[in-house]
């Protein structure tokens, strides 16, 4: 809490500027250090191989975070960040456990070709559901074996009725997104389940006034999202502030833009990505760091450049500093699509062999179009990724590009797919399984993919 207090403070009285002229700073310091550092993408790969490319990495986000400063958009004005805060805080996390009863998950501090698996998390993750749909759809998450907890998605309309913004609207709104994603566990047979979110509000006394036993316990991950590139708010404090007070978990979500303001390559990608998950451990104290990068021109995380960067942040990250780390899966294609299996495959292979700790998702059509999440994807996100945790990252990276051929040229016309309404049979909240083509598809892929992964 005393570092929260500091740092609010510099909030007030640090450097005044525009938001403009800090984009501008990311964007052009990041690519100073790129070049001093001579970190470099060779265009192809997709998981990095020179380990010591990713500590370049991570030299180069701290001086850009020592350097540029958070900004504050409330304030308009720069919080410093020193370096000897950011070393203090290297190796200080503490063992994060999640889920309660049968469900506890320790969740392990994996290192590069770790041989344990991250932890999976299925579910929408802030993409829309609709009101119809959102309680079936979070249980068919909840109801598979290799799920370890539930991402919420964000309601889409209440009542039959859009959500008011920032309104007490977004109040009930998230009592009725926790209630049913809590319900879904119990549906589902998995009483104690973690949950994360919740995915539906944006202004903070609907995210704590769920923070309860009942709803979202200190045995859960709660949501305060940061904003991206090297930005933050009040918003911010205040969610952390209640965080750090009550004891309870929490995640800082950051998803930075490839082809914005501040980041115009993936080698910029790469430090920037670093410097976030090192300004959720010193600005907020977070239990999780989630990063979830995506392309411009596609609002998705599947991209090769979004890829390479992120697998390079991830082994800067697993070598330099104690902190868990998770990423969100933003697939462009639709569900009951082969695309949609492919991009999750090309993610999961990489984040596994690179040390992510956990994986988020996945959700398709960008989280934009309804529904876009089932359970039979996360469970392919998690059974790809123990299939990944034999490889090298030299096999990883053969692995991924191979898959990854296999969509690049229809991420400008990406298939739509179906929603989940179209995927699965319901007969029940408590009986529901993929339709006969759903199915045909996974298995078809899966095996594909079992054989990039040396699994016969």
């Amino acid at each position: 809490m005393n570092n929260i207090y500091k740092y609010l403070r510099s909030a007030t009285t640090g450097e005044e500027k525009s938001e403009e002229k800090h984009d501008m700073e990311v964007f052009m310091k990041s690519q100073e250090l790129a070049e001093e550092f001579d970190i470099k993408y060779d265009g192809e790969s997709i998981v990095p191989t020179d380990t010591s490319l990713a500590d370049s990495v991570f030299e180069a986000a701290v001086l850009l975070l020592t350097s540029v400063g958070i900004y504050c958009t409330d304030t308009k004005r720069t919080i410093q960040i020193e370096e000897e805060d950011i070393e203090r805080s290297l190796n200080t996390s503490e063992m994060l456990e999640i889920g309660r009863k049968k469900e506890k998950v320790t969740v392990p501090f994996r290192y590069i070709m770790d041989s344990e698996p991250p932890v999976i998390i299925g579910g929408p993750m802030g993409g829309t559901v609709s009101e119809e749909n959102f309680l079936k759809l979070h249980v068919s998450s909840a109801m598979e074996p290799i799920v370890q907890g539930l991402y919420a998605g964000a309601l889409e309309k209440m009542g039959g009725k859009a959500i008011r913004g920032k309104t007490p609207f977004e109040m009930l709104a998230a009592l009725k997104e926790a209630r049913e994603e809590r319900l879904a566990t119990k549906l589902a047979g998995r009483e104690g389940l973690a949950l994360m979110g919740p995915g539906t509000p944006t202004i903070s006394p609907a995210y704590m006034l769920v923070s309860s036993e009942e709803l979202y316990s200190s045995a859960d991950v709660q949501e305060v999202y940061q904003l991206d590139e090297l930005k933050t708010d009040y918003e911010t404090f205040y969610k952390s502030i209640f965080h750090l007070e009550h004891g309870n978990h929490f995640l800082s979500g950051q998803c930075p833009v490839f082809g914005g303001t501040g980041i115009g390559t993936p080698e910029g990608l790469a430090i920037v990505d670093v410097a976030e998950t090192i300004q959720s451990k010193v600005l907020t104290g977070a239990s999780l760091h989630v990063s979830g990068a995506v392309h411009v021109n596609t609002n998705s995380s599947s991209t090769k450049e979004i890829m390479w960067g992120s697998n390079l942040s991830s082994l800067a990250i697993s070598r330099n500093m104690h902190h868990y780390t998770a990423r969100y899966y933003w697939n462009i294609a639709g569900c009951c699509t082969d695309m949609m299996f492919y991009e999750t495959a090309a993610q999961a292979i990489g984040d596994t062999v690179c040390g992510r700790d956990m994986l988020i998702g996945p959700v398709g059509a960008r989280g934009a179009g309804a529904d876009h999440s089932t359970g039979l994807e996360s469970r392919f996100m998690g059974e790809v990724a123990h299939m990944a945790t034999g490889l090298s990252l030299l096999e990883a990276d053969e692995a991924a590009r191979n898959i990854y051929r296999k969509y690049e040229n229809l991420l400008v016309h990406a298939p739509e797919g179906k929603p989940f309404n179209e995927c699965y049979k319901v007969r029940s909240e408590y009986e529901m399984n993929p339709t006969d083509e759903y199915l045909q598809i996974y298995r078809d892929v899966s095996a594909e993919v079992s054989k990039y992964c040396g699994i016969e």
